[in-house]
């Protein structure tokens, strides 16, 4: 069992544990010092669910082949007309449509 275990492994978890609790407290602190907040802080808030899906996307239409393209594209054109969400999810009904039948 000692040979599977990795001390530079539990450092780094606990590190990452902790940088990521002290975010989140700092994100609280900063929410809890305004009482109405203000617009930029809400402006910045707003934007954080847009960066994840960049994070997540970008990759795959990079790496990805025409199935990601034409999800991409469809997602970009029904987000003028819909919800976000509902955009999502029909990109992804697009992409596993394309990835089964074509």
């Amino acid at each position: 069992m000692s040979g599977v275990f990795d001390p530079f492994l539990l450092y780094l978890i606990v590190a990452g544990a902790l940088v990521t609790f002290v975010n989140r407290l700092a994100g609280h602190y900063i929410l809890v010092r305004f009482e109405p907040i203000p617009h930029r802080v809400e402006a910045a808030l707003e934007a954080v669910p847009v960066a994840v899906m960049t994070t997540l996307v970008v990759p795959a239409a990079v790496n990805g082949g025409w199935h990601e393209w034409v999800s991409l594209a469809t997602a970009m054109i029904m987000c003028l007309r819909v919800p976000y969400i509902v955009a999502a999810i029909g990109a992804l009904a697009v992409l596993l449509l394309l990835r089964n039948f074509a």
